[in-house]
């Protein structure tokens, strides 16, 4: 990482959420499951473009949604998941986050 992280508060978190749900729409993605930390978010994805493309995208409109300068730091880690097997083992890992908002389609609430 050449640059420090943006921390995201509560209040930040609440608003890339709402963004990273409205550019899915706009660009006809689909969102199935969502953490949010305070450093760097993890999704997954369904969409026809190239990777980078659909990162560029909805990092570009989760920046946009917040209204300040540079928030990420340079590149991505993405990979596809290409079977169920794949898709389960992701998923258990994103389970585990405690800034979890939606997992297999289904919003989290966590108390």
């Amino acid at each position: 990482m050449r640059n420090r992280p943006v921390l995201f508060s509560d209040d930040d978190a609440d608003a890339l959420h709402h963004a990273i749900v409205a550019a899915v729409r706009e660009f006809e993605y689909r969102l199935s499951d969502l953490v949010i930390e305070s450093t760097h978010l993890h999704w997954i994805v369904s969409h026809d473009d190239g990777m980078e493309t659909m990162v560029g995208r909805l990092k570009n409109r989760m920046r946009q949604r917040l209204g300040r300068g540079r928030i990420w730091t340079t590149g991505y880690y993405g990979r596809e998941l290409r079977n169920l097997k794949g898709l389960h083992d992701a998923r258990e890992y994103l389970a585990q986050h405690r800034g979890l908002r939606m997992l297999a389609g289904e919003i989290v609430t966590r108390q």
